[in-house]
């Protein structure tokens, strides 16, 4: 089947099941709800289209993207060495210079962060510290991360439950936890002028495919979903998909 169909949807912030059933159906094809499952996940996979929410997508263009990081080798590394000594373990990384694609005042020096469940944080962060001496702390303060920063260093932090998991790879932080922890994560906050958040948020709903379902799920299970939305909504020209 080809996907000329998708073509009257172009326009739409977003599109529901019910209404690519019905561009289908126009286009002179009809298919069962169970056929319109595999023809949403192709499209998934094919990155025709795109989730924004829950029974909710769009068409991607050359306007809007999925959002991809290539991480530093040092992620890439830690991630290696947490992976094989840790098989099970769910664990997330994210690092400073990422957010370099939103701010005017790039950030020179990095600082990784990872994110582990459970009550597993001692055991990854006496495994890394061996790999890295001195360069290695576990739920710090700020005054601590200020007093001990480094370039290049290692920050072990607990997972938030339910966090959103990557898409390429479980590790990767997608980009919906990344507009939620610089808002909360009181050291994040801290690497950049709080001047430049409004425009963070612009720029990544104007250039990237957001799932703001899973945004402000996530949001909410870090107790700042409402928070969150009304400071986009007062301090920036973000119009959500969903409304």
């Amino acid at each position: 089947m080809d996907t000329d169909y998708l073509k009257s949807l172009e326009n739409y912030s977003s599109f529901t099941r019910k209404e690519l059933s019905f561009a289908i159906s126009e286009y002179g094809l009809n298919i069962s709800d169970s056929m319109l499952k595999v023809v949403i996940k192709k499209l998934l996979e094919s990155h025709e289209i795109a989730r924004v929410g829950r029974n909710a997508y769009c068409v991607i263009n050359n306007s809007i993207k999925e959002y991809c990081y290539h991480y530093s080798e040092l992620s890439c590394e830690v991630a290696e060495i947490v992976s094989n000594n840790f098989p099970y373990l769910d664990f997330t990384i994210f690092e400073l210079v990422q957010l370099n694609a939103f701010l005017n005042h790039q950030i020179a020096h990095n600082v990784v962060f990872i994110s582990v469940e459970g009550d597993l944080c001692d055991f990854v962060f006496d495994k890394l510290k061996e790999r890295y001496p001195g360069k290695v702390l576990i739920n710090p303060t700020n005054e601590i991360y200020n007093q001990y920063w480094c370039d290049d260093m290692i920050v072990v932090e607990r997972l938030v439950s339910e966090a959103p998991r990557g898409i390429d790879k479980k590790w990767h932080t997608r980009i919906e936890k990344l507009l939620v922890d610089i808002y909360t994560d009181p050291i994040q906050k801290e690497t950049f002028s709080a001047s430049e958040l409004p425009t963070i948020y612009e720029d990544a709903f104007a250039g990237y495919i957001i799932d703001e379902s899973c945004m402000f799920r996530y949001a909410k299970r870090r107790g700042i979903e409402n928070k969150l939305k009304k400071y986009i909504l007062k301090n920036t020209d973000v119009k959500f998909r969903k409304g």
